[in-house]
């Protein structure tokens, strides 16, 4: 048996020392989980700051691009104004609401100020005659380019999604303060147990043959279990065994929490992909709602609009079911789209992709020329998605070639690799600045200026997804050259 002095000086350093443990440890949990749940807030309110200030953009690009277009029917056009302007007064409140920081403030107050000089304006165009109806809504649209509100939203934009950047950060840093909290935990207790037992060892009776302490790493002891503290010989401590396992059940409880707290900074994490998943759905709807409207558009051409062919509504039917699978991919948060593969020829693939581009082309005096192999090329392909990438890399090069150009299609076996087949897009525009090139296939990084800057990188989702490649350049020639693989 222990004597009662013995007992002490056994008894008081562990429980000293297992009291301070399990203080730093509680006191950092409490600080770690308070930091977690403000900047979890921010993070939230930041991304939805970040997306009211996209959702204005967006708007006030559409009320211009309205103002400015063809007024061959005043009623429509007035009645699409009048919804446009609805929309836009609508996305300027959220983001005045949500607006919680000064610069935030005085952007939203500049807006705030154009939009009512413009509605001031607006209300006497009910007086307009509707022969001068689009030289008076020429000038609204540059009174709001004059007053640079497109500018301004822009800027409002870009610095919610710093902030959003910021918090983010932010948020890794609490993430890493943590991870060596958890290791300074990790090595101060075997540490300190191992100095302890060695006091103790010093002073207890010399019946104790040998002691030996063996403690995993931190990453081990979370899945595995530690072998005990044990005496190899008969002492006079015999429920020394039942006391150590007490500390690991303690410590194993202490770890629970922290991993909790982890598990809550890697939800915070996941909260700053709302606002790229939110950006994806809108650029996964915008393609198809732009091949229906570049064929409405073409079936109004002339003076006396005929009416549209039924090819042309058997392509509008088809892009509107692929927006409603568009919105059931994104309904999935966590997973991928799902490729639905079969025997499809490739070339009337690419086929249909140019006929809903066609329009557009003719429009910009851009020239298609269309090398494609003679025979069909049958791939195990989700021709959807293929489509999706083809129409992605054509609208680019559209957009590259506002005043008319000349764009190339091609489609060829790999000269490196005879069990694949390579799409090449290449246009005469300007090409890829060095600073875009370096980044050419990372999110939200585009040359436009209202751009979202997710269509090559889901290019390359698509791609990959279908065990392919795609890379993009500068051509020799010039202009913007993209290609990429598919497997045979």
């Amino acid at each position: 048996m222990l004597t009662r002095h013995l007992a002490l000086k056994l008894l008081a350093p562990t429980v000293l020392v297992s009291l301070l443990l399990v203080a730093a440890c509680a006191s950092g949990a409490l600080y770690l989980s308070h930091l977690h749940v403000d900047i979890s807030g921010v993070l939230s309110e930041h991304i939805d700051s970040t997306l009211a200030a996209w959702n204005l953009q967006t708007a006030v690009a559409e009320l211009l691009r309205s103002l400015r277009g063809g007024h061959d029917d005043p009623e429509a056009v007035t009645k699409q104004l009048i919804e446009l302007n609805g929309i836009v007064r609508d996305q300027l409140q959220k983001a005045r609401d949500l607006a919680n920081l000064e610069r935030e403030r005085v952007l939203t107050g500049e807006i705030a100020s154009t939009l009512d000089e413009y509605q001031s304006k607006w209300e006497e165009r009910e007086r307009v005659a509707p022969d001068k109806q689009a030289a008076f809504d020429a000038g609204l649209a540059k009174l709001l380019e004059d007053r640079r509100v497109l500018e301004e939203c822009k800027e409002l934009r870009d610095f919610n999604t710093d902030q959003v950047g910021a918090a983010d950060r932010s948020n890794r840093d609490i993430v890493t303060s943590l991870t060596w909290g958890l290791l300074v935990v990790a090595f101060a207790a075997p540490l300190s147990g191992l100095v302890l037992g060695y006091a103790v060892a010093r002073s207890i009776h010399q019946s104790i043959y040998q002691l030996s302490v063996r403690i995993r790493d931190a990453a081990g002891r979370l899945s595995r279990d530690v072998p005990p503290v044990m005496l190899e010989e008969p002492s006079d401590l015999p429920d020394l065994h039942r006391q150590m396992q007490g500390v690991v059940d303690e410590i194993e409880r202490v770890v629970e929490r922290l991993q909790q707290r982890e598990r809550e900074a890697s939800r915070a994490e996941q909260l700053a992909s709302v606002g790229q998943v939110a950006a994806g759905v809108a650029h996964e709807l915008r393609n198809p709602l732009t091949s229906v409207k570049m064929l409405v558009q073409t079936g109004l051409e002339g003076p006396t609009p005929a009416g549209l062919p039924a090819e042309d509504l058997v392509i509008i039917e088809h892009e509107v079911r692929r927006m409603e699978a568009c919105i059931q991919t994104f309904l999935d948060f966590a997973r991928p789209p799902h490729s639905e593969r079969q025997r499809t020829d490739l070339l009337t693939v690419v086929r249909r992709a140019l006929a809903l581009v066609e329009g557009r082309a003719r429009r910009q005096k851009v020239k298609c020329l269309v090398e494609l192999p003679a025979g069909p090329v049958e791939l195990n392909i989700d021709g959807n998605q293929i489509q999706q990438v083809l129409v992605n890399l054509l609208l680019n090069a559209l957009d590259a070639l506002p005043q008319g150009g000349t764009i190339r299609l091609e489609v060829r076996t790999s000269a490196n690799e005879s069990n694949s087949v390579v799409v090449q897009v290449q246009d005469d525009g300007s090409g890829l600045s060095p600073e875009v090139q370096k980044r050419l296939f990372e999110p939200f990084v585009s040359t436009k200026e209202t751009g979202l800057g997710l269509g090559l990188s889901i290019c390359r989702r698509l791609v990959e997804a279908h065990g392919g490649a795609i890379h993009g350049a500068n051509a020799p020639e010039g202009g913007a050259l993209f290609a990429f693989t598919l497997p045979v």
